[in-house]
């Protein structure tokens, strides 16, 4: 009833408000254990590379451990950045609680923002190496 008083948003029953609030707690939830699976494989990649041995010459095992850190500090940045993409989505999916057609423009809004800023932004240009 609070709701209804804004523009554009009508009445919605008791299932609608709950199903709006499921969606929101699922992503959240969901946020919360990419977020804590991202932490734990940062710590498990700073013990790699605290193992790996410092040295002029290097040897095929510490390549491989050397390897092995890079691997479980990419697969830590893609769980953090699911993370991440999770908020911007529930961020959309505040917009439900507006009006349906806001939630659908808000979550292009969102497809559009995460485009840009993974593909178009100055970082990946500089990540890339097209500076």
């Amino acid at each position: 009833s609070a709701l209804s008083a804004l523009p554009l948003v009508g009445e919605m029953s008791r299932l609608e408000w709950e199903m709006r609030v499921l969606l929101l707690l699922l992503i959240a939830v969901y946020a919360f254990f990419k977020f804590v699976w991202s932490y734990r494989l940062y710590s498990i990649c700073a013990v790699l590379i605290g193992a790996v041995p410092s040295s002029s010459a290097i040897d095929k095992k510490a390549e491989d451990q050397a390897q092995r850190a890079a691997e479980i500090l990419n697969l830590a940045a893609r769980h953090f950045i699911r993370g991440l993409r999770a908020f911007y989505f529930a961020l959309a999916a505040l917009a439900w609680f507006i009006h349906p057609i806001t939630f659908m423009a808000a979550t292009v809004w969102v497809v559009v923002v995460i485009y840009r800023r993974d593909f178009r932004s100055r970082s990946q240009q500089i990540v890339r190496g097209n500076t």
